[in-house]
């Protein structure tokens, strides 16, 4: 199940906030999900990401910046036990259900080539391999195929639980694997021209993938596809 937040100033608890929507926002303006009155506080100041039992929290261009154990954070997957800052106020992150804590060893890019005008492949280092729930029990064995430009006919397997697509520290969509299936979803809300799935934007929710699914990522075009049993 989806974590929750502790929130607190000065060490003394104020509330907890059930993370069981998809996207919330933190900020000083009242149309916030969670709400923080100070100064210090931008008026929409980070944004949470929960995708079943993972969240992800990205700072949303702050005056004052947003800390996760005491380091500053543009995006960043969060594992149980982890203290948001923001301003004074502290966010404790409780979900021991989270697949998280070793992001980046399950993280596979596809980085956009300077010279190219589409995504190409790149893995990046392995980490140590790690055996999580998640393999106990997966889907087919699926790919992704690209089918424009000159990276067409480019295959990557989808091996890895999440993967991101995108150029690298700014990545658009991400699909993740789980038990029924690769689901995927967009990192960010303010592209001039959203990703799709045949066609329809994603918005805010987390799509699942069908076989021959195919992904529009501005002008390149990608298909998902299973392999055969």
């Amino acid at each position: 199940m989806p974590g929750k937040l502790e929130f607190s100033f000065n060490s003394s608890k104020l509330g907890e906030f059930p993370l069981d929507q998809e996207v919330m926002t933190i900020g000083r303006k009242e149309d916030n999900d969670i709400r923080i009155e100070n100064l210090a506080v931008s008026g929409h100041h980070a944004k949470l990401l929960t995708i079943f039992d993972d969240s992800f929290l990205e700072d949303l261009d702050s005056t004052n910046g947003t800390f996760v154990n005491g380091k500053a954070i543009e995006k960043h997957p969060l594992k149980h036990g982890d203290v948001i800052t923001i301003g004074k106020h502290e966010l404790r992150y409780f979900n021991e259900a989270s697949s998280l804590g070793m992001d980046e060893d399950k993280t596979v890019l596809i980085r956009r080539q300077p010279e190219a005008s589409i995504y190409s492949p790149n893995v990046k280092a392995p980490g140590p391999d790690l055996d999580t729930p998640l393999e106990m029990d997966q889907p087919r064995d699926a790919k992704l195929q690209i089918l424009n430009g000159k990276g067409a006919g480019k295959e990557l397997p989808l091996r890895k639980p999440t993967v991101k697509l995108g150029k690298s520290g700014a990545e658009v969509v991400q699909i993740n694997k789980r038990p029924d299936g690769h689901f995927i979803v967009c990192l960010n809300q303010s592209l001039n021209s959203p990703p799709r799935v045949n066609g329809e934007d994603i918005g805010a929710r987390a799509v699942k993938l069908n076989n021959h699914d195919v992904i529009e990522i501005n002008r390149l075009k990608i298909e998902y596809y299973l392999a055969q049993a």
